[in-house]
């Protein structure tokens, strides 16, 4: 049985006063939840984990890099921080603005990156098998993949 089999189809629908239904179980709350509490605790490392969530800007110049990252990267950082936090905030709500929904999207492609990085999916990426430590990991990447997608096809419909 798969991730979605046990969740069920979680969705966000646009409603007529541009709000929008989230209609997660809450199991589905739950996992959205950890896992994006499990971030917010990650930020806090210089884990290569993050390397997707900051990619040096510059290739390989490394003084271009440095001035990018005290330039920008503690807003990033503290944008990142404050849109997990508003999750957190959310995570129980019935209806959400288009603001908070975009919070939503970016948060949930940010945990998907890092659980990408961590999976070392690329390209040519297969499935780990489902024996594996590595099954339930990507499991989650499936799901917040579907997320995504729901969200964005809410935020444009």
């Amino acid at each position: 049985m798969g991730l979605l089999d046990r969740f069920g189809a979680g969705a966000f629908r646009r409603r007529s006063d541009g709000t929008f239904d989230v209609l997660l179980s809450e199991d589905e709350r739950r996992v959205i939840g950890e896992l994006t509490g499990q971030l917010r605790e990650l930020l806090a490392t210089d884990s290569p984990a993050l390397a997707r969530l900051f990619p040096p800007p510059y290739g390989d110049d490394e003084e271009r890099n440095q001035g990018y990252a005290a330039l920008a990267g503690a807003e990033l950082f503290e944008g990142r921080l404050q849109r997990l936090e508003a999750v957190a905030e959310q995570l129980d709500a019935a209806t959400l603005d288009e603001a908070q929904l975009s919070d939503w999207m970016r948060s949930i492609n940010d945990v998907r990156l890092v659980l990408g990085t961590l999976l070392d999916i690329d390209d040519d990426h297969r499935p780990p098998p489902a024996d594996s430590d590595a099954a339930a990991m990507y499991a989650a990447y499936e799901y917040f993949g579907y997320l995504l997608e729901r969200i964005v096809r809410a935020l444009s419909g």
